[in-house]
């Protein structure tokens, strides 16, 4: 019987599939890498060729948990303007990241900030939609303003002292190591668990990371910041509808800091409870927020709030409180001369028991320490993302078409030589000292810039400045392995380890 469809096109075709199934699809991939090359708007800016095909590149870079210094060697290698992605651009100059996050200019937030949790109820980082992130923040600002904060300075300063006590046990023994950086770490959350909810999570007192809290806050960091470069793996995993019939995929249960979050959240709406004792907390203001404009700032903002608070606050205020002190120790030049400054102070009377945040601000060359810290080293390793508005806009004196992403990294633009000189890769302090100073501190991007800077600053602010002077002053520091570089990966936040230390008390602050 003669074939009814000899020449079909379409039967040959589904033959030509099955028989080579595995080139065809590889055969796609090429084409679809090779038009998003070369059909994009942005074919003719430098960079990878890979980067340029796929996301894929990206995701390889900050799986490898060092993004910050390969972006570092891409814009050394390709300039100031690179192509970091299919649809992204990264930038180098301060200049431009000004342009970036000025307000009012209609960039928002790229789908990588969906993925961090709470999906169903975001906080002020992780919203992405502006009218709500807006709204959030303009009930917010005020419990987390410097005034709110410094109000909480007794709850701080007890976590301070039982840090103190933590250490002297290190003084015993010349030969006694300590980590520093990991109580620096314990004290950033116990602070956080203060001034949120008025009680700690007892890091400090236990000496250890409670129930791998701190871990699991790492490894959902680390997650979010991989996963959201291909956002739509998201969905095939922490959002998959199988994931809890699937062993390896369980629902995990709350951590340390989500329980305790929540209990306090239920004790405080329990018919009867006296919010005024704990109003002054962040929870506290938060929930006056809400029992002002219910309509606007629901329980579940006040939640996400002050949940994220630990999450986004902790982490990064211990990075930055870790590099100073490694940079500082490497350069003991550096060290001996902060050290002089505080001892000065003390001296002349100007500094209290427990230093206040006031005086740390007449230190201007522990300022400046901090500062370079805070330049050389910031506290996040990942780009921030943002996308042009539909119509376009101008960056850096370049125009950039609608839905454009554009990333920058503070890593990458804190070593802009045009605006920090030309030994802008060197840890020298004294850069904050110069003339220019001021215009250099308006480039600073460890805490953002624009509508979306930090809206926790002045609580990590209020800690360092409290914290540093105060060891500084009470104790002699000295790298176990001075020829060692900190250990770090970058999850969102640049976390670090490695801080060893020899501490010894220093009875004679003239000494």
């Amino acid at each position: 019987m003669e074939d009814p469809h000899p020449n079909s096109i379409v039967l040959r075709g589904i033959f030509f599939i099955k028989a080579y199934f595995v080139y065809v699809v590889l055969g796609l991939i090429v084409v679809r890498g090779l038009y998003r090359r070369y059909a994009s708007p942005l074919r003719h800016i430098p960079g990878p060729f890979i980067a340029s095909c796929t996301r894929g590149w990206k995701f390889w870079h900050v799986y490898r948990g060092h993004v910050e210094t390969n972006f570092i060697e891409l814009h050394r290698k390709f300039g100031p303007v690179v192509r970091s992605a299919p649809n992204e651009v990264s930038f180098a100059s301060t200049a431009a990241a000004k342009d970036i996050f000025t307000s009012g200019k209609g960039f928002r937030k790229s789908d990588f900030y969906w993925v961090f949790p709470p999906p169903e109820n975001p906080d002020i980082f992780t919203e992405v939609r502006e009218w709500k992130h807006a709204q959030m923040k303009r009930f917010a600002v005020v419990p987390y303003s410097l005034s709110s904060m410094q109000k909480l300075t007794p709850s701080i300063e007890e976590t301070e002292r039982l840090l103190l006590q933590k250490i002297d046990r290190f003084t015993a023994s010349p030969q006694a190591e300590c980590d520093l950086g990991d109580w620096l770490h314990w004290f950033a959350f116990d602070v956080l668990g203060e001034v949120a909810f008025s009680c700690s999570f007892g890091f400090l007192e236990k000496g250890m990371d409670v129930e791998g809290a701190i871990k699991l806050i790492d490894d959902m960091q680390w997650y979010d910041g991989l996963i959201g470069q291909v956002p739509w793996l998201h969905y095939i995993l922490r959002l998959n509808p199988l994931k809890p019939y699937v062993p390896f995929m369980g629902v995990s249960k709350p951590s340390l800091i989500t329980r305790l979050a929540r209990e306090e959240l239920r004790k405080r709406e329990q018919e009867g409870a006296d919010l005024e004792v704990n109003q002054q907390d962040l929870m506290g203001q938060l929930l006056k927020a809400h029992a002002g404009s219910p309509d606007k700032f629901s329980k579940a903002d006040v939640f996400s709030v002050a949940h994220g608070a630990i999450f986004a606050g902790s982490d990064s205020t211990a990075s930055t409180m870790q590099s100073f002190f490694h940079l500082l120790l490497s350069h003991p030049s550096v060290y001996t001369r902060v050290v002089a400054e505080i001892n000065e102070a003390q001296n002349a009377g100007k500094l209290s028991p427990m230093v206040q945040y006031q005086e740390a601000q007449d230190l201007p060359y522990f300022q400046a320490c901090l500062k370079e810290a805070m330049r050389i080293r910031p506290a996040v390793g990942l780009n921030i993302e943002r996308v042009t508005p539909p119509q376009g806009t101008e960056i850096g004196g370049a125009n950039y078409p609608g839905g454009t992403t554009c990333a920058v990294n503070g890593w990458v633009l804190h070593r802009d030589k045009a605006r920090f000189g030309q030994d802008a890769d060197v840890y020298r302090p004294e850069r904050w000292l110069e003339d220019n100073a001021k215009d250099m501190e308006r480039y600073l991007f460890q805490f953002g810039g624009g509508s979306h800077l930090c809206i926790g600053r002045n609580l990590a602010l209020l800690e360092i400045n409290k914290l540093l002077p105060q060891l500084l002053r009470e104790y002699h520091f000295k790298l176990v392995h001075p020829d060692r570089p900190l250990q770090y990966h970058s999850t969102f936040f640049v976390v670090q380890s490695g801080l060893k230390v020899f501490v010894e008390r220093r009875s004679d602050p003239k000494a």
